[in-house]
């Protein structure tokens, strides 16, 4: 009879499961007016299964979309939520993004899909030019070098204009001895244009991780000749010759959760929160660098950078709340030698009461 209770219980319980059902798992924003900033789309679930449903991640394809979902436990019967916001800045044209959720239930990952078109604003100098140093207009502060692999040598430009009255010449100092840069033409008249040309050479920076450097344009302006120009890049391994059996036996990191809601602090209280994750490939998995995104929060490793199969790893990251009040999130960029999950972001949010 025990037997039998035992077998009973064991058969009851693994029947039991979460299912996970959306309303919808596509949506169309139509045509989006980029002037008219954010597009928020709602897709609201059910779990229609019989154990408690946990939604562990909802993982936008790129970076013009940010996500929000119920993070609490969804009992059965119970409904919650994914949120995708898109932002169609500098965007032009139709497009097709999607949301990876990945879950506890019966059927674990489900894509949602987005789509529309977006309406360009029609740019005026200052829209296509922003920042202002002195008589030159830039369209930005720096340079932005995505996803850079150690092994390559990076090109790239950026167009300015001379919003001046006069003629400046153009020539660099102080840059780093992995850059090489130029202006193409080396004067500019005025309300002209021209390129400033770099290349970075990643062979010889040595890092990982998102890094910043400067180089400065030399000018004969009258105001602010010697201009700062930034230059930031996310360095990684490269894995473009991995073979397919490297691949199946490379570390793969996971994360029990790489969004944290600490719910509610008290202005002037420190937020300190760990992220747990497990090295689940076969290789040994390696964290390149853990940095906050603002300088306001500490970042640590617990033990090792280098976890073994199986073996697990901890990255805490604490913050002071003073003089903060409302909704607040800190981040963690993590670089790894995961080929999948090569760089990472985790998300610390929550809201600051007086």
């Amino acid at each position: 009879m025990l037997l039998l209770l035992s077998l009973l219980t064991i058969s009851v319980n693994a029947q039991k499961k979460a299912i996970l059902k959306f309303d919808k798992v596509a949506n169309d924003y139509g045509k989006i007016n980029e002037e008219n900033g954010k597009a928020l789309a709602t897709f609201t679930f059910t779990n229609v299964g019989n154990d408690t449903l946990r939604v562990q991640e909802a993982k936008p394809s790129c970076g013009c979309i940010s996500s929000d979902w119920t993070m609490t436990p969804i009992a059965p019967g119970q409904t919650g939520y994914v949120k995708a916001l898109y932002n169609p800045y500098h965007m032009s044209g139709t497009f097709e993004k999607s949301i990876w959720v990945h879950s506890n239930a019966a059927i674990p990952d489900i894509t949602l899909t987005l789509k529309g078109e977006v309406i360009p604003k029609v740019k005026t100098l200052q829209d296509s030019f922003p920042i202002v140093n002195g008589s030159i207009r830039m369209p930005g502060k720096g340079f932005f070098l995505r996803n850079i692999p150690n092994t390559q040598i990076k090109k790239d430009s950026m167009l300015i204009y001379n919003a001046g009255d006069a003629p400046l010449s153009l020539s660099f100092k102080d840059y780093p001895s992995f850059v090489t840069c130029k202006a193409k033409p080396t004067s500019i008249g005025p309300k002209q244009h021209a390129k400033i040309l770099i290349t970075y050479d990643a062979t010889k920076k040595g890092e990982y991780g998102v890094v910043s450097d400067t180089i400065t344009l030399v000018t004969n302006d009258a105001t602010e000749p010697n201009k700062k120009i930034s230059i930031t890049a996310t360095l990684m391994d490269d894995f473009s010759k991995l073979t397919e059996t490297q691949r199946e036996n490379a570390p793969k990191i996971v994360f029990t959760a790489d969004n944290i809601d600490f719910g509610t602090a008290k202005s002037g209280e420190i937020v300190k929160r760990t992220f747990e994750f497990t090295n689940k490939g076969k290789d040994m998995l390696i964290i390149r660098k853990a940095t906050p995104y603002r300088s306001d929060c500490k970042v640590t490793m617990d033990g090792s950078d280098h976890i073994a199969t199986d073996q697990t790893g901890k990255i805490t990251l604490e913050f002071n709340t003073a003089t903060i009040v409302g909704d607040e999130k800190r981040t963690i960029m993590v670089t790894t030698n995961d080929p999948t999950r090569s760089f990472l972001i985790l998300i610390l949010k929550g809201k600051i009461t007086q």
